[in-house]
């Protein structure tokens, strides 16, 4: 590819963050007004979620409103946390890729043959075209 530059998007910046008010010792995370399920939080994701306390990660099982329970961590009153929308922090979200020569966004491939797909010449094995959208020569 010439002339392209990527642009990633990464899953870096926590959908809930606040610290756990419950007791010590406890398998579930509990956050009082915390809106876990509101804010997007679904064991069905599986979404990472990090204790900054103690220096560990797991991903969420379940949620309701005010608590999410997650396969690692043990939470201990005062512990702060950071849940994320993919099931891994850091991890790629998507991908965009510019031509730098136009400034243009473009997927790989349009870079890659040099050419994007609207500037394809629709017609350009039929030679009674004159050129693209031009008639056909009679």
């Amino acid at each position: 590819m010439s002339g392209g530059a990527i642009e990633v998007h990464r899953d870096d910046d926590y959908i809930a963050t606040g610290t756990h008010q419950g007791g010590t010792n406890d398998a579930v995370l509990n956050d009082p007004g915390a809106d876990f399920k509101s804010c997007g939080i679904n064991g069905d994701v599986g979404q990472a979620i990090y204790n900054d306390t103690q220096s560990t990660n797991g991903n969420v099982t379940a949620s309701t409103e005010d608590t999410v329970t997650d396969d690692t961590n043990v939470w201990t009153d005062g512990d702060t946390y950071y849940i994320y929308a993919t099931s891994e922090y850091n991890s790629v979200i998507s991908t965009q890729w510019t031509d730098r020569s136009r400034g243009w966004k473009a997927d790989k491939q349009e870079l890659d043959r040099g050419w994007r797909s609207e500037d394809v010449d629709l017609d350009r094995d039929n030679p009674n075209v004159f050129g693209p959208g031009q008639p056909e020569r009679s």
